[in-house]
């Protein structure tokens, strides 16, 4: 990552002792930058396209 692409914006909805549950916007090119999952999670794509994952192991189109 760059960090110089545009952040994604996390909006929480809800957070308690059983789940998390976030929602991100994503402009064209955003990224949320390098995190782990601390949790289980469940990715619920509202639109198409395609998101870029950087890894440790290399760089990987994923298609929404």
């Amino acid at each position: 990552m760059t960090g110089t692409r545009p952040k994604a914006v996390a909006t929480p909805l809800i957070h308690n002792e059983r789940v998390i549950v976030t929602e991100w916007r994503f402009a064209r090119g955003a990224e949320t930058g390098w995190h782990r999952h601390a949790y289980d999670y469940v990715v619920v794509p509202q639109t198409d396209g395609k998101l870029l994952l950087e890894t440790k192991e290399g760089d990987h189109l994923a298609e929404l």
